[in-house]
């Protein structure tokens, strides 16, 4: 982009977004290549020794740092994925023999500068004078990353440590004595002497990971935050329209196909387990996703499967919505496949998501460890594996929103819904700045429906955006319209309440004015 486009923080925030989406889809920041290590030969020529370093994985790496992990005299590398495994700790197996020498640690203290020696240079000062060892204390080095602060000096064959000449942030220049190879010491400001610190070395077991990552076409997932599941529409049996939304009992929703062999087993298995789910308080909907053509084999399903629940043909922008739903939830896109079910609490909020088969046991065990579960009690159920969290649970206001977000790009018109809800569970200042973006968003859609000739859609988005913040202009524009299709009577309150908040506002006055008379002649 250039500096002019990089400065319209939309265009840009649009380009971020679309960057991070190809992300989403399995694309790569680093093009899927393998980490590499280069080993430098002693002067400006490197060895690329990726492979029998066994530091050449294929994860999509971000950031790393390098500490004596065990404690055994040679640096370890602790490193991060975008990909899993997210962390991995390589340990060093150099083994020089016992008793080696080749290497040298130092610690500095600040007494006048700063305590940890942020921007001090050392330099330790060995027999060979063609070899020069120097590092410096950094506060963070790499890429989002930092690394020990304790400095590490490989020696090698560069002979006895002279001396450690350090120049501490304020410009001194100091000189230590008294340092051995193999030994890690304290250097503290203003001393000049190198005092020995006791290194105990650790055992640290390691777990080789799967050289590939498992993948299975079954999934069971609990969501860690509560998302509520966007407005379902379908048709029943009876070709009626229904709608799936807000508050209930709880519910199994389950997404199948009549061409798909494993959907009928996962149907005559739910079927066979009516009086169990029944008895938990579990409602279950069956929604074909086959669409017009597959009506006659829905019913053959249904029928030869004794289906006891509601049931019906989903509507294809319910397809779509139920699709960016579970795209929002994941990092990495899944594309959307049936069997794929959902079980909703009583306020509507998706507590698991199953894909492929599930068992009954699985869902009542759910819904009882979820089922007025806190949001750090959601949390921890999450991960399918042992372990602990080391960040806290996301604010419910910032979940909400990431999911409007989500839906900006494919289904804007839906992701209001999350932004609303975002906007009652924030609070302050969030509160205010997020009810202000769907006062517009829903205008903007009042006007374009208006525009379109489509005065329910456009009513519908009126009465969302008025019920936040009512304004003058959008009673003034929502009574006209409905003057327009000839419904004087509610054309008239919506004009007189725009004139309570702007009394000389001439174009309702004129509105409202020819309103008036029309009602007068019956018309």
């Amino acid at each position: 982009m250039s500096p002019k486009q990089q400065a319209d923080p939309k265009r840009y925030g649009s380009a971020w977004s679309a960057i991070i989406q190809l992300v989403r889809d399995g694309h790569s920041w680093s093009g899927h290549e393998r980490n590499r290590l280069l080993l430098n030969r002693g002067g400006a020529e490197f060895t690329d020794v990726s492979s029998i370093s066994g530091l050449d994985h294929g994860g999509d790496g971000r950031a790393m740092a390098m500490v004596d992990w065990d404690q055994d005299g040679d640096l370890d590398v602790w490193y991060r994925n975008r990909t899993a495994p997210r962390l991995r700790l390589m340990l060093n197996q150099h083994a020089p023999g016992e008793g080696s020498r080749d290497f040298v640690a130092v610690r500095l203290e600040g007494t006048t500068s700063n305590r940890d020696a942020i921007g001090a240079v050392v330099e330790v000062v060995v027999d060979d004078a063609s070899k020069r060892l120097v590092k410096s204390v950094r506060a963070g080095d790499l890429f989002l990353s930092q690394s020990s602060r304790r400095l590490h000096f490989g020696l090698g064959d560069a002979g006895k440590i002279q001396e450690i000449k350090v120049v501490w942030p304020g410009g001194k220049v100091e000189k230590y004595r008294g340092a051995e190879g193999g030994g890690t010491y304290l250097l503290k400001e203003g001393t000049g002497t190198a005092v020995e610190v006791t290194r105990t070395p650790r055992m640290v077991r390691l777990t080789d990971p799967p050289s590939e990552a498992y993948q299975s076409k079954n999934a069971l997932i609990i969501l860690p935050a509560k998302i509520p599941l966007p407005p379902i529409g379908y048709r029943n049996a009876l070709g009626n329209p229904q709608l799936i939304v807000g508050k209930g009992s709880s519910r199994l929703v389950m997404l199948w196909s009549a061409s798909c062999e494993h959907c009928a087993r996962v149907l005559e298995m739910l079927a066979k387990s009516a009086d169990q789910l029944r008895a938990a308080g579990i409602d279950v909907v069956g929604l074909s996703v086959d669409g017009a053509d597959g009506i006659s084999e829905a019913y053959n399903l249904v029928d030869s499967t004794k289906w006891p629940y509601e049931w019906g043909m989903i509507e294809p922008d319910a397809v779509d919505r139920i699709d960016e739903f579970q795209r929002a939830l994941f990092d990495l896109t899944v594309p959307m496949a049936v069997p794929l079910t959902l079980l909703c609490d009583r306020e509507g909020n998706v507590s698991a998501l199953y894909r492929g088969s599930l068992r009954v046991e699985e869902v009542l065990s759910d819904l009882k460890a979820t089922e007025g579960a806190n949001e750090d009690q959601l949390y921890a159920l999450a991960p399918p594996f042992a372990g602990r969290w080391f960040t806290k649970p996301i604010d419910p206001a910032i979940a909400l929103e990431l999911m409007a977000r989500q839906f900006e790009a494919r289904l804007e018109e839906d992701s209001l819904f999350y932004l609303e809800a975002a906007m009652w569970k924030s609070a302050g200042g969030p509160k205010g700045v997020l009810g202000k973006e769907l006062v517009q968003k829903h205008y903007a859609f009042a006007r374009r429906y208006k525009a379109a000739v489509k005065p329910e859609r456009a009513a519908a988005h009126f009465e969302r955006a008025l019920a936040i913040a009512p304004s003058a202009r959008m009673y003034h524009d929502y009574g006209t319209m409905l003057a327009s299709h000839g419904k004087l009577i509610q054309a008239k309150a919506l004009l007189k309440k725009a004139l309570i908040l702007e009394p000389n506002l001439k174009p309702t006055l004129g509105a409202l004015a020819l309103v008036n008379k029309l009602i007068a002649e019956g018309k």
